[in-house]
């Protein structure tokens, strides 16, 4: 026998197409916090992928407690060397074997940090890197972390939420998480920018503002006067095209902090591209949620996802749930928002609430039917592994701004 799924009376949130304001924040793909979400969910990808191949499911593991604590470079006028490295601390747990048999754990790890770094940070070249291993087979369970075989996984095979948590997801995007976005793969056109980006986009009514943080990067500049002149004319260029789209005026600045004093390295300059260079530090969990971008107008449920065992657990799992959830009815009533919230120990076909909030109001029974044929799927391990969906990445200009040409009142 079932048991029926509680849901609320009204909304946790409305929709931000109906918040006079709305706010979103997009961290780079070089922001030291982006770049520990983008390691931990490598490392977890490269690490389920290997399980896969090797014994055909996906071992326990939980990455989610990536460091990247910055380096320090010594800067010349217009330039500069790493004389402390970036260093990648890997927490967490990890199963490092199988039936007895080793499994490459600082292999599959390492790889994956250097390929992350290489892939955020356009003078990755440039930088001296330290990794260190903190992670264990801890627990309990003696045979949690070293299974003898596929029966030690009680998960298979039927996955199961590991904890108690709140996860949302919402479709389409909006016009300003769009903005966020578009803004960021903007600025990394220009190859004398850094990719520790930082937009901010307010939306008040019709009304956009975008305000962006870009570094220079060493080796494409001369000065900072020409730091600030190709500033300005980016800014203005970017201005120009978001006019054409978006419904209402835009208005956008730059490096509020900058100006054209003199050395280069005085302005935000960098060596590798990202604040690391500084000392900056990073840590999963602080930046951009599953969607790309930091959005308080959706209600951001309690589960960080990035490195998270893509089999099981609520925070990966639950998430992509959500996500594929939302589609589904935002396919068919437009923009929604699906609230789920399971148990400790709940099969993902059950959970403890079920909320659906589109235009047109809340949980009604077409959108909860939809709701509940995803979350009898179970086919999510390709989608998170092979395809590495929640990885972080820049989405193609083009694609975007084509989106802010479909976006309502465009």
């Amino acid at each position: 026998m079932s048991t029926p799924t509680p849901s609320a009376s009204s909304p946790l949130l409305p929709l931000p197409l109906d918040q006079g304001v709305e706010v979103v924040e997009r961290k780079g793909l070089g922001h030291p916090d982006t770049l520990a979400d983008g390691i931990a969910e490598l490392a977890s990808a490269h690490y389920s992928q290997y399980c896969l191949d090797a014994f055909g499911a996906v071992l326990h593991h939980n990455l989610d407690k990536v460091a990247v604590l910055g380096g320090r470079a010594a800067f010349t006028d217009t330039g500069g060397s790493y004389d402390r490295p970036l260093r990648v601390v890997f927490g967490g747990r990890i199963s490092t074997s199988f039936e007895g048999r080793p499994i490459p754990v600082r292999e599959i790890l390492e790889r994956a940090a250097r390929e992350q770094l290489q892939q955020a940070l356009p003078g990755f070249e440039r930088v001296e890197l330290q990794i260190r291993h903190e992670t264990t087979d801890s627990s309990k369970f003696p045979t949690w972390f070293a299974p003898r075989s596929l029966a030690d996984l009680p998960e298979r095979p039927t996955a199961f939420s590991n904890d108690t948590a709140l996860l949302v997801g919402t479709w389409p995007r909006t016009t300003a998480e769009t903005l966020a976005l578009a803004t960021e793969a903007w600025w990394r056109r220009c190859p004398w920018a850094g990719s520790d980006i930082k937009a901010l986009v307010v939306r008040r009514g019709g009304e956009f503002s975008v305000t962006s943080c870009v570094p220079a990067l060493a080796g494409h500049l001369g000065s900072a006067a020409e730091f600030a002149d190709v500033l300005t004319a980016e800014a203005d260029a970017l201005t120009a095209e978001l006019g054409k789209r978006l419904p209402g005026p835009v208005d956008v600045v730059v490096n509020t902090k900058g100006s054209r004093a003199e050395p280069l390295s005085s302005q935000y300059f960098t060596v590798s591209g990202s604040a690391v260079d500084f000392g900056e530090d990073g840590m999963v969990g602080r930046g951009n949620a599953r969607s790309g971008v930091i959005s308080g107008a959706h209600g951001a449920g309690n589960e960080a996802t990035f490195g998270k065992n893509p089999a099981y657990h609520v925070g990966k799992v639950g998430g992509w749930l959500a996500d594929e959830a939302a589609r589904a009815v935002g396919m068919r009533f437009g923009p929604c928002r699906v609230a789920l919230m399971w148990h400790n120990g709940s099969p993902y076909d059950q959970p403890a609430l079920l909320q659906t909030t589109t235009a047109d109001g809340t949980d009604q029974p077409e959108a909860i039917d939809l709701v509940r044929a995803v979350l009898a799927r179970t086919d999510w391990v390709h989608d998170l592994v092979e395809n590495a969906r929640y990885l972080p990445r820049i989405e193609p200009l083009d694609g975007l701004l084509a989106d802010l040409d479909r976006a309502p009142g465009a």
